[in-house]
């Protein structure tokens, strides 16, 4: 019978504790949540050169299987933020442009990075051609990217560069 009259305690956190917890908290996000946003830059700034790479990489494969002239294509014209595609001249009728030319389209940089291009001996800087052999049109033709990441302080930038033979590159470089 004792043991109906006796109060059962309760049990719980006090106030002091709850505080104590949250400030443990706030002290581990403070202290990890800066890095974890440059991982996710990073990983997205790695995630766009390999896109990128990808890209030629199918193009110059494409050109060899099909054996005829396929090129990565420049959304928007010089500009190469907005996106790119890959294209054959599927129909024979000596243009790109149709919609059964494309072959893989790639959207618009995400994160505020900017993509630019350095050509040498190319006649454009709006695509990339690959002949059936798999090396890039014209021949003595080689061209650099450097994409360049939103917060330049904390994520290095990435250079792609393609040789004249087709095969392409992902180098680290500084944002200067």
């Amino acid at each position: 019978m004792d043991l109906f009259l006796k109060q059962k305690a309760h049990s719980g956190f006090t106030l002091i504790e709850l505080l104590i917890t949250i400030s443990i908290v706030a002290i581990l996000l403070g202290v990890g949540l800066p890095s974890f946003v440059t991982f996710i830059d990073n990983n997205r700034v790695t995630a766009q050169a390999n896109d990128l790479v990808y890209s030629f990489h199918m193009a110059r494969s494409e050109a060899t299987k099909r054996g005829v002239e396929v090129r990565v294509v420049s959304i928007g014209g010089s500009d190469w933020n907005d996106g790119w595609r890959v294209v054959a001249n599927t129909n024979n009728d000596t243009d790109y442009d149709d919609a059964e030319d494309i072959l893989m389209q790639w959207d618009a940089l995400d994160g505020g990075g900017s993509l630019s291009i350095a050509t040498t001996n190319s006649p454009t800087d709006t695509y990339i051609a690959f002949n059936a052999r798999g090396a890039l049109l014209p021949n003595n033709a080689s061209f650099i990217f450097t994409l360049v990441p939103a917060d330049c302080d904390a994520i290095d930038s990435r250079i792609i560069s393609i040789q004249p033979t087709g095969r392409s590159s992902v180098s680290r470089g500084d944002c200067s």
